[in-house]
């Protein structure tokens, strides 16, 4: 429906003529000898003001026209409404593009280096589902290193008992994440809540040191790293070794094959198959040189005829 409609205001606007607007005689003192002039001035503005009133009366006829050409909103289908929303959407798309869009520039920033590692130990993580919304876009993880925290050594093995599973004794980092909320700051708030007791909790020894409880790594696997086998690798000793055992195994082959020891293949198939024909020739055959009795019953038998 929406190409239409563009195709029928482009008709009006190229049949109706474009008014060019003529410049206005400046002000100035007219003399009475330059009464002649002035009066020719006077005739030619009226003439165009005319003339631009019948562009304008012309061009709202056009448009009156066009207006009842037009079908009513009440006659367009549901399909027809949905070509012109998306049609409205591509246009504010473009304008914009065209307008707004440029002035981005205003707001560029000059790049500046993240803050080190020692003064943000915490890192977030966030997940987002550009133009929709997903139950999984709330979810933020924190994660942070036990040495960045800059605790004791008490402190740091507390603290890592108190984690749990959620400690890798691998890359020694600390990751927990929280869902449990509508929103991301909410989330990330409990998470930020969560972090201080925790430390809050690991510096405080004099209840309870945990020294009694042995750190418990079950819920990780230690991966143990391969190291490439130092017999494996490829020297030019090795590579002599190698040519020499190929050399070896080839002129070894190169004498059963003179001997007659290797077996063929195609020749072993083409034994066993004409051992199996001789199989199915011999009843017919020896059915064949059965002597057949002769006089009218043996004919019979033949499945011939007497005369």
């Amino acid at each position: 429906m929406a190409a239409p409609l563009k195709r029928v205001c482009r008709q009006v606007s190229q049949s109706v003529p474009r008014w060019t607007p003529t410049p206005t005689p400046r002000t100035s003192t007219i003399c009475s000898a330059q009464w002649p002039q002035q009066s020719r001035a006077i005739q030619t503005s009226s003439r165009c003001l005319a003339q631009q009133e019948i562009v304008e009366n012309d061009l709202d006829n056009s448009l009156e026209a066009l207006d009842e050409n037009l079908p009513s909103e009440a006659e367009l289908s549901s399909t027809a409404h949905a070509e012109l929303d998306q049609h409205r959407e591509l246009r504010e798309m473009m304008r914009l593009a065209a307008w707004e869009m440029p002035f981005l520039s205003q707001h560029a920033k000059p790049y500046t280096r993240p803050e080190k590692k020692g003064t943000s130990p915490l890192r977030w993580r966030y997940t987002t589902y550009f133009s929709e919304t997903h139950p999984a876009s709330r979810k933020v993880v924190v994660e942070f290193n036990v040495h960045d925290l800059k605790l004791g050594k008490g402190e740091t093995q507390k603290l890592r008992k108190l984690a749990g599973s959620r400690y890798n004794p691998q890359s020694q980092i600390v990751k927990m994440s929280c869902e449990s909320f509508e929103t991301i700051a909410q989330n990330k708030r409990c998470l930020a809540d969560t972090v201080n007791k925790l430390i809050i909790e690991a510096k405080d020894l004099e209840t309870d040191s945990f020294e009694d409880v042995p750190l418990d790594t079950r819920h990780h696997k230690f991966k143990k790293p391969m190291q490439f086998p130092e017999e494996w690798r490829m020297t030019e000793e090795r590579r002599q070794e190698l040519e020499a055992k190929r050399r070896q195994a080839l002129l070894e082959e190169g004498k059963k094959v003179e001997q007659a020891q290797i077996v063929s293949g195609a020749e072993a198939i083409e034994a066993d198959r004409q051992l199996k024909l001789k199989q199915i020739e011999e009843p017919i055959m020896e059915e064949a040189r059965r002597p057949l009795p002769a006089g009218k019953q043996g004919k019979k038998q033949m499945g011939q005829k007497g005369r």
